[in-house]
């Protein structure tokens, strides 16, 4: 009898462990994976803004905008493949679904 309770407590708290922390992973992954799918949204929208006034009067703070936006995109998905890679992160952010982003993904094909 006291050998189950034993077992009992052991498969529960060891199951406490393992659901918090998949939990918390998927929480800081989800977290950067919007921030990139934010970034790369933005950089989107400074290409188009850049095509529209391309040779016109705000060409040149267009383009400083599309190289900022291109900056902050390759910045976050950087620290979302680190905080991805990390060993406490990559098998639980495998068996979810979180897969390494590739940053010549960007809209374009620009590196």
């Amino acid at each position: 009898m006291p050998t189950a309770i034993v077992s009992l407590v052991a498969i529960l708290s060891t199951t406490a462990f393992l659901a918090l922390w998949f939990w918390v992973v998927r929480r800081e992954l989800s977290g950067k994976q919007k921030t990139v799918d934010a970034a790369k949204a933005q950089l989107a929208a400074s290409r188009q803004h850049c095509m529209r006034v391309r040779d016109g009067p705000g060409e040149e703070a267009a383009r400083q905008i599309l190289e900022r936006s291109d900056s902050i995109y390759g910045q976050t998905v950087r620290l979302y493949n680190e905080t991805l890679k990390k060993p406490w992160n990559y098998i639980p952010g495998l068996l979810m679904g979180f897969r390494a982003r590739n940053d010549t993904e960007r809209e374009g094909g620009e590196k």
